[in-house]
C-alpha cells in the first residue's frame, strides 16, 4: 500500500454530511509520511496506479471529470493515457452497468434532422474543425456525408472527451468499442456492419449519435472541476488536495521528494487551526454574551406576561359592563310603554271612580230607606273586604308555593340528571387514562350516593352527602397524578430523542455498510462474468470432445457391418480409441478439477479482500479517534 490515499476517499461530493474518512487521510498522511515529507518513493510506481485504478473506475461522474481534456491540462496530465480499446472495453465494463434503451427520439424526421445538423455543425465551427481535421466542412455534409467525413468528425468529437486517446483499429471497431465505453444509450439500432457504410438509410442513426457525442462534450466543458474535487465548506480539504496534487503530480515527474509541498501543507494547517481557535473563542464569548441577553429578555418576558394576563382580566371586565349597559339600555326603551300603559289604566280608573260615586249615592240613598246606618254598613263591608282579602292572599300564596315547588322540582330533576352524566363522563375518562398508565395506584371513580338522596328526599343534603368522595381530596389526588403523568411524558421524551440518535448512528453505520456491499458486489459480478466465460469454455470443449466419440463410433459400426475382415485389427484399433476415449474423459475430469479449484481461489481471495477492507477500516477509525484525542488534547493545552 501507497502512501498517497486513494481518491475514493477524498473526491467526495457534499451531500449534506461529511464522513470520517478525510480527517483520518490527513491524520494517516501527516503521521506517517517520512523525515524527507513523504514515504511514496519507496514502493514501485507501478502499484500506484494498480492501487487507485479501482477506485478511478469506481464513480462514473469522477471518471468523466478526471478523463476531460480540461483536467488534463490543469494536472499536466495527472491519469495516464487510455489505454487499448479492448483493454478500455475490459476495465470499464467490469465496473459499470451497460444500460442499453430502444431509440426513442425522432430521427427520421426532417425538421429534427435540420435541428441536431445546424448544432453540430455551429459545434464543429466554433471549435476549429476545419483548422484541427485540415478538412472541409459544409452543411451538406451532414446532410449527405462521406464514410471519411463521419470518420474524421467522429475522431475530432472523441479526442476532445480523451485527447491521449490513439487510434489504431479499423474504425468499425473503434467506433462501436467507444460507443459502448461511453455508455451510449442507444446502441442496440447500431451494428459493426452498419459502420463502414454510414450514409443512405443509416445516417440518421449516426447523426443521432454525433449530436449525443456533441451533447456530451458540451457537458464535460461545463464541468467545475475544482468545485467537483474539494468540497467549498472544509478548508483542511482544499489544503490537503492541494498538497496530494502537488505531491502526484511531482511524482509523476519522477520527484520523490515531498518536503517542501509538505512544510507548506504543515503551515497552513497550522495556521488555519489558530484561526479556528480564534473563531472558536470568538463564538464562545458571543455565547455569553446572547445568554445574558437571553436571561434579561426572560425576565423580561416574565413582566409583559403579568401585564398581559391583567390587560385580558380588564378586557374581560370591560366586556362584562358593556353587556350590563346594553341590556339597561334595552329595558329603558320599554319604560316608556309601561308609562303610557299606566296613564290609560289611570284615566280609566277616574271614569269608572265617578261611575262609582254615582252608583254610591244611589246605595246609600236604598241603605237610608231600609233603616241602616252608614256606620254599620262600612263595618260590614270592612269585615266582608278583610276576609276576602284574607283568602285571597292564601290562595295566592299557595299557588305561588305550587309554583316555587314545581320548578325547583324540574331545576333539581335537571340538575341531578347532568350530574349523573357528568360523573358518568369523568369516570369513563379517568378509566381511559388508567389504563394507558398505571403507576399510580388510586382509585379516581365518584359515585352518586342514590340511598342517601332517596333517604333525604325532603331534606337538605350537602356536595360530600350526594357523591361518594370529597372534592378537595379528589382535586389533590388529581394534581398529584397529573405531575406523575408530565414526568413520565418528559421520560418517554428523552427516550425518544435518545432512541433517534441510535438510529441516526445505526443509518450511518447502514450507509458505510452498503457502500462496502456495492463494492464487493461489483467484483463479484466481474468475477462470475469470469466463471461464466470459463464455464462456457469446458461446455465447448466437452461438446467438441463428444462428437468426435460419437464420430469414431459412428466409423466403428460402419466397418462392423461392412466386412468382418480384420476383426481383430479393428479390435485393436477400438481398444485403441477407447483408451483415448478414457484419457479424454480424465483430462476432462482434471481441467473441470483445476477449474473448480481456481473459482474456489477466486472465492477464497474474494472474502479476503473483504475481510481485509473491513481491518483497513477499523484501523482508519482508531487512527481517526487517536488523532482526535491529539487534537483535543493540543487544544486544551492551548486554551491552558
Amino acid at each position: 500500500m501507497n502512501s498517497i490515499p486513494q481518491p475514493s476517499s477524498l473526491l467526495r461530493k457534499n451531500n449534506g454530511k461529511r464522513l470520517s474518512m478525510a480527517g483520518a487521510t490527513r491524520s494517516s498522511l501527516l503521521g506517517g509520511l517520512g523525515a524527507n515529507g513523504g514515504g511514496m518513493g519507496t514502493n514501485p510506481r507501478s502499484s500506484l496506479m494498480e492501487g487507485n485504478s479501482s477506485s478511478l473506475v469506481g464513480s462514473a461522474k469522477r471518471r468523466s471529470i478526471l478523463s476531460t481534456p480540461s483536467s488534463r491540462r490543469a494536472h499536466g496530465s495527472l491519469i495516464q493515457p487510455p489505454m487499448s480499446s479492448s483493454q478500455t472495453s475490459a476495465g470499464l465494463g467490469k465496473g459499470q452497468t451497460q444500460t442499453q434503451s430502444s431509440e426513442s427520439r425522432p430521427l427520421r424526421d426532417k425538421n429534427y434532422q435540420a435541428l441536431i445538423q445546424q448544432e453540430i455543425y455551429d459545434f464543429l465551427l466554433a471549435n476549429k474543425f476545419e483548422l484541427e481535421m485540415n478538412h472541409p466542412l459544409t452543411f451538406k455534409t451532414l446532410r449527405q456525408p462521406t464514410q471519411k467525413d463521419f470518420v474524421l468528425i467522429f475522431q475530432f468529437l472523441y479526442t476532445r472527451i480523451d485527447s491521449n486517446y490513439k487510434f489504431t483499429k479499423s474504425i468499425e471497431t473503434e467506433v462501436f468499442t467507444l460507443l459502448k465505453v461511453l455508455g451510449y444509450p442507444y446502441l442496440d439500432g447500431i451494428n459493426r456492419s452498419q459502420i463502414s457504410a454510414v450514409g443512405g438509410q443509416n445516417w440518421p442513426n449516426f447523426l443521432g449519435m454525433l449530436y449525443w457525442l456533441v451533447k456530451l462534450n458540451l457537458s464535460i466543458a461545463n464541468i467545475d472541476t475544482e468545485a467537483d474535487l474539494i468540497s467549498p465548506d472544509d478548508e483542511f480539504d482544499k489544503i490537503f488536495i492541494n498538497y496530494m496534487v502537488k505531491s502526484y503530480m511531482a511524482y509523476i515527474d519522477e520527484k520523490d521528494d515531498f518536503s517542501e509541498f509538505h512544510d507548506e501543507m504543515q503551515t497552513k494547517f497550522d495556521d488555519l487551526s489558530e484561526r479556528i481557535v480564534q473563531d472558536i473563542d470568538n463564538v464562545t464569548r458571543d455565547n455569553e454574551e446572547l445568554a445574558q441577553r437571553y436571561s434579561d429578555l426572560a425576565s423580561q418576558l416574565d413582566v409583559l406576561e403579568n401585564s398581559e394576563s391583567k390587560s385580558k382580566a380588564l378586557e374581560n371586565d370591560l366586556v362584562k359592563f358593556k353587556a350590563y349597559i346594553d341590556t339597561m339600555e334595552a329595558r329603558k326603551s320599554k319604560w316608556a310603554e309601561i308609562l303610557e300603559k299606566i296613564n290609560s289604566e289611570v284615566q280609566n280608573c277616574e271614569v269608572e271612580l265617578e261611575n262609582i260615586e254615582g252608583m254610591k249615592k244611589e246605595y246609600e240613598e236604598q241603605i237610608n230607606k231600609q233603616g241602616l246606618t252608614p256606620h254599620e254598613i262600612d263595618n260590614l263591608n270592612n269585615d266582608r273586604d278583610k276576609l276576602s282579602k284574607s283568602i285571597d292572599m292564601l290562595s295566592n300564596s299557595l299557588d305561588d308555593l305550587k309554583e316555587v315547588y314545581h320548578s325547583k322540582e324540574i331545576t333539581l330533576q335537571k340538575n341531578f340528571q347532568s350530574l349523573e352524566n357528568f360523573l358518568k363522563q369523568y369516570n369513563n375518562l379517568i378509566y381511559r387514562i388508567q389504563l394507558k398508565n398505571h403507576s399510580y395506584d388510586y382509585n379516581f371513580e365518584i359515585n352518586i350516593n342514590s340511598n342517601s338522596v332517596m333517604a333525604n328526599e325532603n331534606s337538605y343534603l350537602k356536595p360530600d352527602e350526594i357523591i361518594s368522595k370529597n372534592l378537595k381530596e379528589e382535586k389533590i389526588q388529581l394534581l398529584n397524578y397529573k405531575s406523575v403523568i408530565n414526568s413520565n411524558i418528559h421520560k418517554y421524551q428523552d427516550e425518544h430523542i435518545k432512541l433517534q440518535e441510535q438510529i441516526d448512528l445505526i443509518s450511518e453505520e447502514i450507509m458505510e455498510k452498503r457502500e462496502e456491499a456495492e463494492t464487493l458486489e461489483a467484483k463479484l459480478t466481474a468475477n462470475k462474468s469470469t466463471y461464466d466465460e470459463i464455464y462456457e469454455t469446458m461446455v465447448n470443449d466437452t461438446t467438441t470432445y463428444s462428437m468426435q466419440i460419437e464420430k469414431l463410433e459412428r466409423e466403428l459400426r460402419s466397418i462392423k457391418i461392412n466386412t468382418n475382415q480384420g476383426f481383430i485389427e479393428v479390435e485393436n484399433r477400438f481398444q485403441n480409441i477407447q483408451i483415448e476415449y478414457d484419457e479424454l474423459l480424465y483430462e476432462i475430469y482434471s481441467n473441470r478439477s483445476m477449474l473448480h479449484d481456481k473459482i474456489q481461489k477466486i472465492i477464497e481471495s474474494t472474502i479476503g479482500f473483504k475481510i481485509n477492507i473491513q481491518s483497513n477500516l477499523e484501523d482508519l477509525e482508531n487512527l481517526a479517534y487517536e488523532e482526535y484525542e491529539k487534537e483535543d488534547k493540543k487544544l486544551n493545552g492551548e486554551k491552558s
